[in-house]
């Protein structure tokens, strides 16, 4: 088209029209650099504003959570009157410690400490709780068994209230030990039973905490048992009294080479006692048979094999020795030997303190033998 031959009107209008869409072209950046910033932080905004209502309704949630269990544990909970529920929950962990035959107990009120709210700006204490709940703090100890200890625990954990035991220290005994020992001196096998409950005994150091909750209905505190409680506290109880807290630590090792059976004399250096433990006052022997790789628990009566000697679990002593009645066969006269030796923890049957020989020993003098009969496959327990 030749704008030369066209209408000067319709050529201008032409022309206003070009203009006017070069016009539009240019506007089109300058409008996106002044306005699309301002859509992109109303975009982020909104974002931002969904994501605080998302939390908000999180925190709605979490808070009714929060409500009900408050709920659930005020109906359990120590009284309002932190005076009242010191002095009440002292007086049934000094009762319940007794029961549990807890020897010198001593229970003591430690801490009381309110939580309290955290006000947020613009409120003030009239608004809300003041206090969240107020925190009890009580120190038992005494001396007591591992059995006592396991009696106390169950019953402390089968209550509804909401308390804990935060941590607890076991020491042994040994003044009670010691006493038991100088006081049987050289006594043989018919008096091994006795001094088994005091060897056991341990000084035991507890720090407990409880709560009182405001909602609380209570006005005195009362330890109600747990209706439906599926826990297995008696298993738990009795896995903590059968272990053996007080032998040392052995980190575990890579295991040693093939070694080349030995002798009978040499099986005696690799048969070795590596510790002692009591349950229901009767004594656990733990040997390890370094040559078979394995550990067993013999009581007394067990009989088991040592290379070709047979031995047996004479009797287990308070001080945590171990009397072993060994036979064996003299190989050049073929006369049985009988002997009876003492091991101590982490004696081998080499290093045993030799006691006597029974065939040395007069009928009338001769140390009373147990009774029990245990054939030598069902004797020991493999660890």
């Amino acid at each position: 088209m030749n704008l030369a031959n066209i209408d000067p009107k319709k050529r201008e209008q032409y022309l206003m029209m070009i203009c006017g869409v070069i016009v539009l072209i240019a506007l089109i950046p300058i409008g996106y650099y002044l306005f699309g910033s301002d859509v992109s932080n109303m975009k982020k905004r909104i974002a931002a504003a969904n994501d605080d209502i998302q939390k908000l309704e999180t925190k709605r949630l979490a808070g009714l959570k929060y409500e009900r269990q408050i709920k659930q544990n005020a109906a359990d909970a120590l009284p309002e009157d932190t005076a009242l529920a010191a002095a009440e929950y002292k007086n049934w962990l000094t009762t319940l410690a007794s029961a549990s035959r807890f020897e010198g107990a001593q229970v003591n009120n430690t801490g009381t400490t309110p939580i309290r709210a955290k006000l947020g700006r613009g409120q003030t204490s009239q608004q809300g709780p003041d206090t969240y709940y107020t925190n009890f703090k009580f120190s038992v100890s005494g001396k007591t068994t591992l059995n006592d200890l396991g009696r106390f625990l169950q019953q402390f954990y089968e209550v509804k209230t909401p308390h804990l035991i935060r941590s607890m220290t076991i020491k042994p005994d040994t003044s009670t030990a010691q006493r038991s020992n100088a006081q049987r001196g050289n006594q043989q096998q018919g008096n091994v039973q006795q001094g088994n409950a005091t060897a056991q005994r341990v000084d035991v150091t507890m720090n407990i905490e409880a709560i009182s909750i405001p909602q609380t209905t209570n006005k005195t505190f009362e330890a109600r048992r747990k209706e439906e409680d599926t826990t297995d506290y008696r298993g738990m109880i009795a896995t903590l009294v059968n272990r053996n807290f007080f032998l040392p630590f052995v980190p575990q090792q890579p295991p040693p080479p093939p070694i080349t059976p030995p002798t009978v004399a040499a099986a005696s250096k690799y048969t070795k006692l590596i510790g002692v433990t009591w349950s229901n006052d009767r004594g656990q022997a733990w040997f390890n048979f370094l040559l078979e790789g394995r550990q067993r628990i013999f009581k007394v009566g067990d009989r088991f094999p040592v290379g070709a000697a047979t031995c047996t679990i004479e009797a287990i002593n308070p001080d945590n020795t171990v009397e072993v009645r060994v036979e064996s066969r003299d190989r050049e006269t073929g006369e049985m030997i009988r002997e009876v030796y003492a091991l101590s923890v982490t004696d081998t049957f080499f290093d045993g303190e030799f006691l006597y020989d029974l065939d040395d020993l007069d009928d009338e003098d001769e140390t009373p033998q147990q009774t029990a009969t245990v054939s030598e496959a069902e004797a020991g327990s493999e660890v």
